[in-house]
């Protein structure tokens, strides 16, 4: 638990030595060396996360969770602990949670020869931790229609002196790279995905299992959702003068706090959704975390629910946010980074065009892409796919248009 609060503090050399004390004192325990390998990586150390995770390998032969882990950079299939996994895969010798994680790990090594290993793993997930999109679709509608209820009260001003940029999408959209490039920034401090933008507006609008009319609400109470998130951000991640939340469910409420917090900024990452669906299908999310993730037509169908919130907000408040396209960004990233700089009231910083160089620590699953110079290898991914990705294609219909 030290070891943890110390990086989460950002005192990584200090959290790191936590952990080899742990793996001293628990020598027969993978996990000390587990948890120092994903802090690794977190900081763009591959190599020296790849040593942390084969010494837990060889303590922990079979665990599935460091395979995945071992695959976050390239794995060559003919890796011997690879063909280990390879072997108890195929002879049933894996623990069900163990199969999940190790198939994805499988399926990202094996490429184009892995879907079978992909698809048992989301089917495997999705058994352990059913989804409904009926769920999703009734949040959905439920606060779209507190929020498009009449004109809303205004809130007394907060303080000016704390300017959150939001960056915003579906996840796997191209966020944490935009991220990275902002925090790059002389003047901007990264916080990462804090989650707190819609905890503190569900903290005022849920009530009794449903939303309230954001018209009925006192200017006061707006208010309170705007000083709840800011104090959140400033005790939890020490965020003060301009900072990125990188929170990706912000586009849900973003016309609401464009009107509570005036001087904050949201920008919300477009990205092809069949790039987006094959990136989501194929990584691992913590069992419960994103239900969709394991079914293809599923996730069109959250893609949707995005949409519908973008085009309310189209509609209602078209001043609340900035739209970026990751497609653009990737391809001749200055002229969308300088755009991006004038709408945040960001003088240029040439920095902004490195975000590999950035030493800020990564806790997503794009660890490893955005160690790499920006560049558009992942662009239109999805063709190479295409017969897999079926029921992605069809249930998206439409929704592709404004990539082809």
């Amino acid at each position: 638990m030290l070891a943890q609060a110390y990086a989460a503090a950002g005192q990584h050399k200090t959290a790191l030595a936590s952990y080899d004390r742990l793996a001293r004192l628990a020598p027969k325990s993978a996990k000390p060396l587990a948890d120092k390998a994903l802090l690794l990586q977190q900081m763009g150390d591959m190599q020296a996360a790849d040593e942390a995770l084969r010494r837990a390998l060889r303590l922990s032969p079979l665990n599935g969770s460091l395979l995945r882990m071992l695959t976050a950079a390239k794995t060559p299939p003919d890796d011997p602990i690879v063909a280990r996994f390879k072997e108890a895969w195929e002879k049933q010798q894996l623990s069900a949670a163990d199969r999940i994680e190790a198939g994805f790990g499988l399926a990202k090594v094996f490429g184009a020869q892995g879907w079978d290993y992909l698809n048992e793993a989301n089917a495997l997930q999705r058994a352990a931790a059913p989804w409904k999109i009926a769920d999703r679709d009734a949040e959905v509608t439920g606060l779209l229609r507190a929020m498009g209820s009449g004109p809303w009260p205004e809130a007394p001003a907060p303080a000016a002196d704390r300017r959150p940029i939001f960056v915003t999408g579906m996840p796997r959209s191209g966020t944490t790279l935009l991220e990275q490039i902002l925090s790059g920034h002389a003047d901007v401090q990264g916080t990462g995905e804090t989650g707190l933008p819609l905890r503190a507006c569900y903290s005022v609008l849920v009530q009794n299992g449903g939303f309230r009319d954001v018209s009925g609400l006192t200017g006061a109470e707006l208010a309170t959702i705007g000083q709840r998130y800011l104090d959140g951000m400033e005790r939890f991640h020490q965020a003060t003068g301009v900072f990125t939340d990188k929170s990706i469910n912000t586009y849900m409420i973003m016309g609401l706090l464009h009107h509570i917090l005036p001087q904050a900024r949201v920008i919300v990452v477009r990205r092809d959704p069949r790039d987006i669906g094959l990136s989501i299908y194929r990584n691992f999310f913590a069992t419960g975390t994103h239900g969709y993730s394991n079914d293809l037509a599923d996730i069109a169908r959250y893609v949707a629910t995005m949409e519908r919130c973008v085009e309310h907000w189209h509609a209602a408040r078209p001043e609340a946010f900035l739209e970026v396209r990751y497609e653009d960004l990737v391809t001749d990233p200055e002229p969308a980074i300088r755009g991006m700089l004038d709408y945040c009231g960001l003088d240029w910083d040439p920095a902004c065009l490195t975000p590999e160089k950035n030493l800020g620590a990564v806790k997503t699953l794009s660890v490893d892409q955005v160690r790499s110079p920006i560049n558009p290898n992942s662009v239109g991914g999805w063709k190479r796919h295409a017969a897999a990705l079926s029921p992605l294609l069809e249930t998206l219909g439409e929704l592709t248009a404004p990539w082809d």
